[in-house]
């Protein structure tokens, strides 16, 4: 018998050809982040420690790094800004040495399977799918590919 779960997990990877040091760099290190995700970070790396991320015209994601392995991965607690209501979901991004490069992977989890989840869930996967190939095209051509048209 299957058991079936109450929430819906994002896992989504990509795999780059620079190496897991520099991967690793570019989704922990505040100034690196602004180079493929967000235009603001303050970044406490360690476990209890804090962050915010902000987008320029937009939120502010706050939270707690619930678990940092230096140079592996960093679990982040994620709440979107004025819907406090909703539970924290957990985002984990990892990166992984493959063949003459790294994959990066992404899982976004604890999205409820209620209705007035699924819209957020729906943008959660496409946000994450942009950002992930803007680090991608950061690490493997140095080209930022966001604008201020894509929203």
């Amino acid at each position: 018998m299957m058991t079936r779960t109450k929430t819906r997990t994002i896992r989504l990877q990509i795999f780059t050809q620079t190496s897991p040091k520099s991967a690793f760099k570019a989704i922990s290190e505040p100034e690196l982040l602004k180079r493929w995700l967000l235009d603001g970070a303050s970044l406490s790396l360690r476990r209890g420690g804090s962050y915010s991320f902000t987008w320029a015209g937009g939120p502010t994601h706050a939270g707690h790094v619930l678990e940092f392995v230096p140079g592996k991965q960093i679990t982040l607690t994620w709440q979107w800004p004025g819907q406090e209501d909703l539970l924290v979901t957990r985002l984990k991004l990892k990166v992984e040495p493959k063949n003459a490069g790294t994959v990066v992977r992404l899982t976004h989890s604890g999205f409820p399977k209620q209705e007035r989840w699924v819209d957020l869930y729906g943008r959660s996967i496409q946000g994450w799918t942009y950002f992930l190939m803007n680090l991608k095209s950061v690490l493997d051509h140095g080209q930022d590919l966001r604008s201020q048209y894509d929203w």
